[in-house]
């Protein structure tokens, strides 16, 4: 099941931005209010290669594979400074209803499952001094994805000529990479504009009770690339 593609022009423009100001930058300094805690919107879009659905001989057709929904969600952002420009970054937000959809020689069949995925993360951040008082900021590290209230929906059960059919996705490592800058809105507040990059991998599990055959397991393996937009408000403390 192919995922839907995510446009990268935004994270180009962050990251041009990024360089810009990174030319005459030098590393940021310790300052009274050192940590920072950000909240706000993030809109996810998904750019992901899939397999085909397979199953049991003779139960499968080929090519049917599957597809994501961009979605957005609400963003949380945790940073605790270490030492002059270094940080530790957790991020995480409300998880949000990821829509399946059919792709490949499934993909009359429009929507066929949903879940809530949740995909938090830690990183080691880098700050620098831009011009304009703004925080231009580089990190990387690893995101832990798993999921919760796989449903699937009964026109995949109907094309597989089934009664019911259930849904389990495998958890996954993955790295994630970030660039942003903060945009001071006074001695405290600020603006954060941020692109983020994940990467995802999983199996999905869809088992359907089959008249005559009894349960039939089908699996599909995914490979997502996530590219994450985000627009918070921050506060430092």
């Amino acid at each position: 099941m192919q995922l839907p593609r995510f446009a990268r022009h935004s994270g180009l423009v962050l990251l041009a931005a990024l360089g810009c100001a990174t030319v005459s930058a030098h590393a940021a300094g310790d300052d009274e209010h050192k940590n920072k805690v950000s909240l706000g919107y993030a809109h996810v879009g998904f750019n992901v290669k899939s397999g085909d659905v397979t199953g049991p001989a003779g139960t499968t057709p080929p090519g049917v594979q599957a597809d994501l929904k961009d979605t957005r969600t609400l963003a949380l952002v945790y940073e605790r400074r270490l030492s002059g420009p270094w940080s530790v970054v957790l991020q995480a937000g409300a998880p949000p209803e990821v829509e399946m959809i059919g792709a490949g020689a499934g993909a009359a069949l429009g929507a066929v499952g949903t879940t809530r995925a949740w995909f938090p993360a830690v990183l080691g951040q880098y700050t620098f001094k831009g011009p304009w008082g703004t925080e231009p900021y580089v990190g990387a590290g690893a995101n832990y994805t798993f999921y919760s209230g796989e449903q699937v929906k009964p026109v995949y059960t109907t094309a597989f000529s089934g009664t019911a059919s259930t849904a389990a996705l495998d958890s996954s490592w993955g790295h994630v990479v970030k660039v942003g800058v903060g945009i001071p809105l006074g001695e405290r507040a600020l603006i954060d504009v941020t692109y983020a990059h994940y990467g995802i991998s999983t199996t999905a599990s869809i088992t359907t009770a089959t008249p005559g055959f009894g349960d039939i397991a089908r699996t599909v393996d995914v490979k997502a690339n996530p590219g994450v937009i985000g627009l918070l408000v921050g506060f430092r403390f």
